[in-house]
């Protein structure tokens, strides 16, 4: 015990952070019609149910924690996003279709379009289980703050600590979207489209937080309840008829293709400009946070570093990496953009200045550079092979996943220390005595 105290016993908070704390208020406005109008009334009447000793926090963590289940299940049925069996009969014999998938996986370069053959058997009851977890981890998170102010237990870290759970929930949805779709023809997402469906919401998330930033007040966008909604519904859909049920046709289009429309214009159309005029109004009432323009967007540096790094991986990796292995890279790109999004969460709560660079975003870059860079008469050619590129992007994904879950506890421990209270407990810690 004294060694895990002092591994997790590291100080990432500041006293400057800890006196911003101090004075912080939150802020927020919740515009949504679908939000208000039902919602709302709905969280109202579910709180009441919950016991008054239940700590707050515990709902975001359950929340969250069906999340991940719903992603270890998908890791575990559908782990390269094969999606649906044209043919079911495929499904009787796994043994050969594992066969297929993995002559497919060595082979991807030499294939334009997946094989009908090479898709995954989902089991019909799985999509019950993870409608339910979708639908408990949206309802659990959206009564956590009310169950706060029902047993007066509100304090910075709790929103802290949704928000920065939140940030790492916006990688399960277009993960989930993927699974059910899948990337065979004709029907199916490519891994890039949905990649870039994936950088569409992390962009919305930290746009709305990079507002607050600059004018103080959290302007929550309309596409959260929907999306969260809307998954569920397509789980239990799914669950009901299967997963062939959404491939078909709305006039010219398929439905998937519709889905991503759906998603670009919830993700752009209904978050960018209205964050953008936000900042504006703020700058020019002389309301903004900040004290010059380029204060102002440090705190996006470090994501459109990210971005950019990743692209250029995914443009010059030689064994396509992206496609080879969806899921290791949508973990790794979404935890590190968790982590980045918590340090500007911190930054915003506190009124303190952002930091513009990250460094877990050094290891990345060393690794990118090792496998795009032309290095074929270096001295590591040698260790420059595919399947050391697959384990460079396993290692990374463990490594930032350990130092977000670092960041994320110790963080968690100074601030309850701080404010003198437990976590998971609604329980104020006694006071310690003075020497």
């Amino acid at each position: 015990m004294g060694l895990l105290h002092k591994l997790f016993s590291y100080q990432y908070i500041t006293h400057e952070h800890l006196a911003g704390l101090d004075r912080y208020k939150y802020s927020c406005i919740d515009s949504s019609p679908l939000s208000r109008y039902v919602m709302h009334p709905f969280w109202n009447f579910l709180v009441e149910l919950y016991p008054k000793w239940l700590a707050p926090n515990l709902l975001t963590f359950v929340g969250f924690l069906c999340l991940i289940v719903n992603f270890l299940l998908f890791s575990i049925y559908d782990y390269s996003f094969y999606g649906y069996c044209a043919n079911q009969e495929d499904c009787v014999n796994l043994q050969n279709l594992t066969k297929n998938q993995l002559y497919f996986q060595n082979n991807i370069n030499k294939f334009e379009t997946i094989p009908s053959y090479v898709c995954s058997c989902i089991p019909q009851w799985l999509w019950m289980v993870l409608s339910v977890c979708q639908f408990l981890s949206h309802h659990l998170d959206g009564t956590d703050g009310k169950q706060a102010r029902r047993t007066g237990s509100s304090s910075p870290l709790g929103e802290l600590f949704d928000h920065g759970l939140d940030s790492w929930a916006t990688l399960f949805l277009p993960v989930a979207l993927f699974s059910i779709f899948g990337r065979n023809e004709p029907f199916g997402i490519t891994a890039f489209s949905m990649y870039g469906l994936l950088w569409l919401i992390l962009g919305s998330f930290i746009i709305s937080h990079w507002e607050k930033y600059n004018t103080g007040v959290l302007f929550l966008p309309w596409s959260y309840d929907l999306s969260q909604v809307g998954m569920t519904f397509l789980f239990f859909g799914t669950f009901l008829f299967g997963q062939k049920i959404w491939y078909f046709r709305i006039g010219p289009i398929l439905f998937t293709q519709f889905v991503v429309v759906v998603i670009y214009v919830a993700s752009i159309g209904l978050s960018l400009p209205f964050s953008l005029y936000n900042m504006f109004v703020a700058y020019t009432n002389k309301s903004f946070k900040q004290k010059s323009i380029y204060e102002g967007v440090r705190p996006i540096f470090s994501t459109l570093y990210l971005f950019v790094v990743q692209l250029i991986w995914i443009k010059y990796s030689k064994i396509n990496i992206l496609d080879l292995e969806p899921r290791a890279f949508f973990w790794l790109t979404g935890t590190l953009f968790s982590n980045i999004s918590c340090r500007l969460i911190v930054a915003q709560m506190t009124s303190t200045r952002c930091q513009i660079f990250n460094w877990t975003l050094i290891p990345l870059t060393v690794i990118v550079s090792m496998f795009t860079l032309n290095l074929e008469k270096s001295v590591f050619a040698p260790f420059l092979t595919p399947r050391s590129e697959v384990y460079s992007l396993y290692f990374m994904s463990v490594l930032i996943t350990l130092a977000h879950i670092h960041y994320g506890i110790c963080m968690v421990r100074q601030i309850c220390d701080h404010l003198n209270i437990y976590c998971f407990n609604i329980t104020s810690k006694p006071m310690k005595k003075s020497d």
